[in-house]
């Protein structure tokens, strides 16, 4: 994921150092925002792949600068995910409304899983490192072989994401040692998991 930008808005130092630490560790470019205000401003100046976003700060909440991203054509389809606590499941709720990606509860979330976040969410938002273009295909449940190859996967539910309850789609990314041939697992394109990859 060389080369890929990575904002982090969060208002407590110690947080924001750790998984600043951990995402440059991780070959990312890291840029930084105590604040909501801060973080438009790095917006105007730079541009970035990913937002990771506190929901409670001082000067301008989460949900104001989240807002403001996807109401700006320059921003709106950048992926934010929200870094959250325990207990605000209505705020993370607004926030997904807004358009977040997805959520992080912090105090369960080491740096090494918000860095795993980050990868996932670029990979289903067509910025892998593969280097490859890569093909979402959905798939229809009443068609072909798609029951039993879910089955084999072991989908619990057909073709929809079990955490988020949105549709998933095949990734299919090219195997650059075959031409015509292609390696796929089903993604979620809203929250970033991946399921089941096939060979």
């Amino acid at each position: 994921m060389a080369g890929r930008r990575v904002l982090i808005v969060e208002d407590t130092d110690l947080l924001r150092r750790m998984y600043h630490d951990r995402l440059v560790q991780d070959g990312y470019e890291v840029l930084d925002a105590a604040d909501g205000l801060a973080a438009l401003s790095v917006l105007r100046d730079q541009p970035v792949d990913l937002i990771l976003l506190d929901l409670i700060m001082p000067r301008m909440g989460g949900l104001q600068v989240l807002e403001a991203v996807k109401a700006d054509p320059r921003t709106k389809d950048i992926p934010v995910v929200i870094l959250t606590n325990l207990g605000e499941e209505s705020t993370i709720e607004q926030a997904v409304s807004l358009g977040a990606t997805d959520y992080l509860i912090k105090n369960q979330s080491r740096p090494a899983d918000v860095s795993e976040k980050v990868t996932l969410t670029l990979e289903a938002f067509g910025a892998g490192s593969t280097g490859a273009d890569a093909f979402h295909v959905f798939l229809r449940p009443d068609t072909g072989d798609v029951g039993p190859l879910v089955d084999d996967v072991g989908l619990k539910r057909m073709l929809w994401c079990p955490a988020c309850e949105n549709e998933l789609a095949l990734r299919l990314v090219p195997d650059p040692g075959h031409p015509g041939h292609y390696d796929a697992y089903f993604v979620c394109n809203t929250c970033g998991r991946e399921f089941a990859g096939l060979r």
